[in-house]
């Protein structure tokens, strides 16, 4: 698992470095999330602080880099991945300590040496924008992964209704029927959202808005066709832990190239297209920008606008919606490190099996099962783990726990360590359990006095196909 998600903490990383690095270039008229005029960009001041920040920034992210070799020797999962949400923390807003720093030295520049803006704080929106024709991707596109993405579900219902895993199995194809749905309201959102505004220039505020929904329309279809595909992959691998696995990183992977690709595209045209722009009359919101990372602007009554650093969409956080969005976004991160100490206990709790004369009854961080012997219809011991999917719940290397599609047993419930063998295989009418402790004797003793002629359990456990 170590190895399987290392990569993935770069995946973090690497755009959030090339997209701040990206800032010191001037789109827009806006350079590190100021707006500044034409004859500023080349100002020795300016050169400076985007100097500073360059250097700022190289050395942060060259120390974030390096902190996730230090995790591979760390042995427990649990603590791995509570170091690694740690990481991923520090990944995320780290780098914008220096990119934070810069921003407000260039703003304090701008008040002292630049002239105001001609219309400064205002939301400004060309109207005749509104007469020419509108150049989008076709919403056709979207059908074909919508399709890919039905297929797993209309299968499942028709296959596999009494499977005991059909309803994890619907759930995880829906979640990808879901993406995909999402991805197709994206694409509206983003051609419904209002040009903006550089200059008295109409005609590049039409090209760059145009330029904008096009690439990130095409990259929303790429998006869907993705996680089509990816559902159907999910689907044919069900039974295999390292397909999944290598198929879902490949996911990722390219989904982080689709994103980077389609933000340089957009951006290179940007700063192409504004180059000389800026020069008379330019528009100017930079009090609307926190930073120039937070728009904030109870003026505007669009729900999202274009990011003005990172990439594609953000939200107006002077809008209910985009409060609420801000404040769960910023739970969910902070929570991460709470999620990971909840998984270190699971992890290093010891699992108890108590065998009394009427029932058996195992434990882990609370009580899971309490087996009336006379429930019991057959009993085993492996001496090995067969090979297991999980369906839900927790598969760390040391401790799985929950709904596991077992080789030749059907769906099983697990409670056990498998690095620590024989485990115990349980069949009661309703379920099948596959529990396992530390201690072998323990094991061996439970197994011994509930297959012994006093409990009459037979000792042959029915294997399935």
């Amino acid at each position: 698992m170590k190895y399987v998600l290392f990569p993935i903490l770069y995946l973090c990383l690497i755009p959030v470095y090339f997209m701040l690095r990206n800032e010191t270039k001037p789109k827009k008229n806006i350079i590190l999330g100021v707006t500044l005029p034409y004859e500023a960009r080349q100002n020795a001041a300016v050169l400076a602080i985007c100097e500073q920040f360059l250097r700022q920034l190289n050395l942060v992210v060259l120390i974030l880099a390096l902190l996730p070799v230090a995790l591979l020797p760390v042995k427990r999962t649990s603590v791995f991945l509570t170091l690694c949400f740690i990481w991923i923390i520090a990944a995320v807003i780290v780098p914008y300590i220096p990119y934070v720093r810069c921003h407000k030295r260039l703003r304090a520049y701008k008040q002292q040496a630049c002239p105001p803006a001609e219309r400064k704080g205002e939301t400004l929106v060309d109207l005749r924008l509104a007469a020419l024709p509108k150049k989008v991707v076709s919403p056709l596109w979207f059908l074909p992964p919508l399709v890919m993405a039905l297929v797993p579900i209309l299968h499942t219902l028709a296959a596999a209704p009494r499977d005991a895993a059909f309803p994890w199995m619907l759930f995880g194809y829906g979640i990808n029927l879901l993406m995909v749905l999402l991805f197709t309201g994206l694409y509206r959102l983003i051609n419904r959202q209002r040009a903006e505004v550089v200059d008295e220039n109409t005609a590049l505020t039409a090209v760059l808005t145009r330029v904008r929904r096009y690439q990130w329309g095409r990259a929303w279809i790429a998006f869907s066709w993705l996680t089509g595909l990816f559902s159907l992959g999910f689907w044919l691998l069900i039974d295999s832990v390292t397909g999944i696995l290598l198929l879902a990183l490949g996911y990722v992977g390219i989904l982080m190239i689709v994103c980077i690709r389609t933000e340089f595209a957009a951006r290179r045209a940007q700063e192409s297209l504004t180059a000389e722009s800026g020069q008379g009359f330019f528009a100017d919101d930079d009090c609307y920008w926190i930073y120039g990372l937070i728009y904030c602007n109870p003026n505007d009554k669009h729900l999202s606008v274009n990011n003005r650093v990172g990439m594609g969409m953000t939200f107006n956080f002077a809008h209910w919606a985009g409060k609420l969005i801000l404040g769960t976004s910023a739970l969910l991160l902070l929570a991460m490190p709470l999620l990971g100490v909840w998984m270190i206990r699971l992890e290093t709790t010891p699992i108890t099996l108590t065998l009394n004369e009427n029932e058996l009854i195992a434990t882990h961080t609370k009580e899971l099962c309490r087996l009336e012997r006379a429930e019991i219809r057959s009993a085993a011991l492996l001496e090995a783990l067969p090979d297991a999917v999980k369906l839900s719940g927790t598969g760390f290397d040391t401790f799985l726990q929950g709904k596991f599609r077992v080789e030749g047993y059907g769906v099983c419930e697990l409670c056990l360590n498998p690095e620590t063998p024989p485990f115990l295989l349980l069949e009661t009418a309703e379920k099948t359990w596959l529990l396992g402790v530390e201690s072998e004797a323990e094991t061996r003793a439970i197994y011994a006095e509930l297959t012994g002629k006093a409990a009459g359990i037979p000792a042959a456990f029915p294997r399935r196909i």
